[in-house]
């Protein structure tokens, strides 16, 4: 790699680094540009090259000295005192130190893993490998290793919440197979949310076959309504907080526009992590007796039997062995430093290696397709025949301009229906014409007429139904407020029983619609858009009545989308129709029995309004959603079918739910993006500054976690090599080839499988989760997966 990279950095490059290059740009003024490096975007073992390090040494970080055995204290006071005083520099390159052991090695002929080197080399990780960045560019004083920044994805969704989960899992089967199997069952009915953003989860989580980033990244989500319950207390408790600590710490690490306060709670999220992975570690893990996962087991196994095989023996039969939870992982360590890498270098989607690793997309897509005989060759055939088509669209596109404009795309119209007495929605089958419309419009309903509902038929079909009781008079009233004040739909008792009479629907129809599109502005000041639909995304978030101080949203289900005709025969109202959009809710409410919040770490809980209170259902202006919600049922609580009556046209049927059945609570998901959580935070530069009630201080827990390590002494500089700290000889002490010794032997001893990216060691020791889904996605993808769409 290095090789390669002083090829790169030739003389030439040095010139302009030191003197720039004058370029002339579009405007045509001639500019001097002066080319930097500042972020050098790798996976852990990539870093471990360019810095010239040991993989997972004694000091396995290429951003500074820290001991292995220290990485546990993360957020501690001594913790961040030492990434500064600790920080890596490349001062064995310039005192000379690398120049002589490279001289022992390739003009003595001295081993390179002899013990000789270790003692100038094994305290701080070092190889006696030249540096091209050092080399070629120190002298500008250019640092290698501050270019190194944190890899999100590697370090935290394929590391840190990967082992945590895995290990979560081993403690699940303690539990016996009931627990494992609830999980899944609880992971397959977690609702979809947006275009992509979580998908519907596979019938057996908990094997983690085929996972990418993305897939732990929904999980780390999802996991707490999931995990809820399937523990007793304490521990239920406690593994909740780290889950919603994680949670959190991921949203704001993930953030595309910081602020000064994000970054304060981004350094206190990072400190509560580390207290409460240590107490996970002291306090849960050792009251289960883990081991393997069956596919870890199996993953074993297969090493196992396939070594035996090459010596010619007969494998034998493998059993689980003990395993235990480590925090002596580099990944755990990274997190340390997200906060001074984004004040330096920028918010971590500019430097993520995900744009990188999302391109295997493509090519798996073309190994999917072809026999896997001679794939590269078929693969490249693909390639080109896809480029192909896409540059004869192009100029059909073209000659189609130049000929008089584009042919517009003809929008499938479907035929007049009339809807049967249970559907409130366009069923998916039937296709409904949707314009483009500008992103200006707060939100996007369909203008067709082709579904209706006969209003007094539909009541008289619906009338023991609760869900359509004072239907009319309610839909009137709310019609009525938004004609006389359209800033707001009124309370719902406004207006006379003959003053709503005035108001009438032409032809008595309501017409009904698929979808409602809702735009909306996020924290980063772009453009969003929630897709919503009875059928699969139907909760939604809007503002709470000013009255209410206690919580700042208030939720409902929608339950139809539709538009009416009205006309207003009041005296001096104007009688011409006009168009009117409106949803049709059923309304949820918080419960006030459950305190939750960021402090006291738990997700806010919903429960549905009982059919016996009169706003159970209502109807709501499309102007007043905020956006989609994520709305995740409480398994741990059941069912319940007292809140409905059964077979009622409110009820939406839902997976894992009969047709008389409810949720008896519902969480809200606040961390399903980084947009939603910023609106339960606050602060956001692109949202209507919403007030967020001050929550309520939860007990003091216990901190003897934060004091851990303070009291050490910190070294005023890096630490020195055993022995002796006298300039390196000459000559070497000894020209023996002492017994050699890997670094990794060194520091083995507690590391877990999420901190071996890319160590294949065949050591039946080494237990590594090679067989519990690829890091980066190296795996077949399923269908909705590869066109990167959730089902609408």
């Amino acid at each position: 790699m290095h090789a390669i990279w002083r090829l790169l950095l030739d003389d030439e490059f040095l010139e302009a680094y030191e003197h720039g290059i004058v370029i002339e740009c579009q405007d045509g003024v001639f500019r001097r540009f002066y080319p930097r490096i500042f972020t050098y975007s790798a996976d852990y073992p990539e870093k471990v090259l360019l810095a010239t390090i040991r993989n997972l040494g004694k000091a396995p970080c290429p951003r500074c000295y820290l001991p292995k055995a220290d990485i546990p204290d993360l957020g501690t006071v001594h913790d961040t005192k030492k990434r500064e005083t600790l920080a890596r520099t490349d001062t064995h390159v310039k005192d000379g130190t690398l120049t002589r052991i490279r001289k022992w090695i390739y003009e003595a002929g001295c081993v390179v893993t002899s013990t000789t080197f270790d003692f100038w080399l094994l305290a701080r990780s070092w190889t006696p490998t030249s540096n091209a960045f050092s080399d070629r560019l120190s002298k500008f004083g250019f640092n290698p290793f501050k270019m190194l920044v944190p890899d999100f994805m590697h370090e935290f969704e394929l590391g840190v919440f990967k082992a945590f989960f895995i290990h979560l899992l081993r403690i699940l089967h303690t539990q016996g197979e009931n627990a494992v199997n609830t999980l899944n069952r609880r992971f397959r009915l977690i609702p979809t949310f947006g275009r992509s953003t979580i998908r519907r989860f596979t019938q057996n989580t908990s094997a983690l076959k085929k996972m990418a980033a993305w897939n732990y990244q929904s999980l780390l989500l999802c996991s707490i309504p999931v995990i809820e319950g399937l523990l007793p207390e304490p521990y239920n408790s406690e593994i909740i907080e780290v889950l919603f600590s994680l949670a959190e710490w991921h949203s704001l690490a993930k953030l595309k526009l910081h602020t000064d306060p994000t970054i304060g709670l981004l350094g206190s999220a990072t400190r509560e992590v580390g207290c409460l992975l240590r107490r996970f570690k002291r306090v849960i893990c050792p009251d289960f007796s883990t081991k393997e996962l069956p596919s870890e087991e199996a993953a074993r196994g297969r090493r196992q039997a396939k070594k035996k095989a090459a010596k010619g023996k007969v494998p034998l039969k493998t059993t689980p062995q003990k395993k235990e939870y480590s925090l002596l992982t580099y990944k755990l360590h990274s997190l340390g430093d997200y906060v001074a890498s984004i004040l330096w270098f920028g918010t971590t989607d500019s430097y993520s290696t995900q744009p990188g690793e999302l391109e295997h997309r493509r090519v798996k897509r073309f190994y999917a397709r072809t026999n896997k005989n001679l794939a590269v060759r078929q693969m490249t055939l693909l390639e080109r025949r896809e480029t192909s088509l896409l540059r004869m669209a192009r100029r059909a596109r073209i000659s189609a301009q130049r000929l008089g404009g584009t042919t517009p795309t003809p929008v499938p119209q479907g035929h007049k229906q009339k809807l049967k007495k249970a559907s409130t929605y366009v069923p998916f089958s039937e296709s409904e014409a949707l314009p483009y419309t500008t992103p200006e419009q707060h939100h996007h309903i369909s203008p067709s007429r082709n579904t209706s509902l006969h209003l007094s038929s539909w009541l008289s079909t619906n009338r023991d139904d609760p869900a359509t009781t004072d239907f009319l008079p309610k839909l009137q009233e709310h019609l009525l407020g938004r004609l006389t004040h359209p800033e707001w739909s009124g309370d719902g008792n406004e207006f006379t029983a003959a003053e709503r009479f005035r108001l009438s629907l032409k032809n008595h129809r309501m017409y009904v619609h698929k979808i409602l599109r809702v735009n909306y502005t996020t924290y980063d000041v772009r453009r969003g858009q929630d897709c919503l639909n009875p059928r699969t995304h139907s909760d939604i978030m809007y503002l709470a009545p000013e009255e209410d101080a206690s919580h700042p949203y208030s939720y409902a289900q929608v339950i139809g989308v539709f538009h009416v005709d009205i006309v207003n025969t009041a005296p001096g109202a104007n009688p011409v129709p006009q168009l009117m959009e409106f949803l049709w809710v059923r309304r949820y409410r918080l419960d006030p029995t459950w305190r939750a919040g960021f402090k006291r770490k738990h997700l806010y809980r919903l429960e549905f309004l009982p059919d016996s209170d009169p706003d159970a259902f209502g109807f709501l202006n499309p102007d007043e959603v905020i956006r989609g919600a994520h709305i995740i049922p409480a398994f741990a609580y059941g069912t319940t079918e007292d809140v409905l009556d059964s077979s009622s046209i409110g009820r939406l049927p839902r997976d894992g739910l009969t047709e008389d059945e409810d949720w008896r609570y519902y969480h809200v998901n606040f961390f399903v993006d980084c947009d939603m959580y910023m609106r339960y935070v606050g602060g956001g530069v692109g949202h209507y500054q919403v007030e967020i009630p001050e929550e309520e201080q939860p007990p003091v827990a216990s901190e003897e976690d934060e004091d851990e390590g303070i009291d050490s002494p910190i070294p005023e500089s890096p630490p020195t090599a055993p022995g002796n700290a006298e300039p390196l000889p000459d000559r070497p002490r000894s020209q023996n080839s002492d017994k050699s010794r890997s670094d990794s032997s060194s520091s083995s001893a507690g590391s877990d499988s999420s901190d071996s990216e890319g160590d294949d060691s065949e050591e039946d020791k080494e237990d590594s989760d090679l067989d519990l889904g690829p890091e980066d996605g190296d795996g077949c993808l399923e269908e909705e997966v590869e066109e990167g769409y959730a089902p609408l």
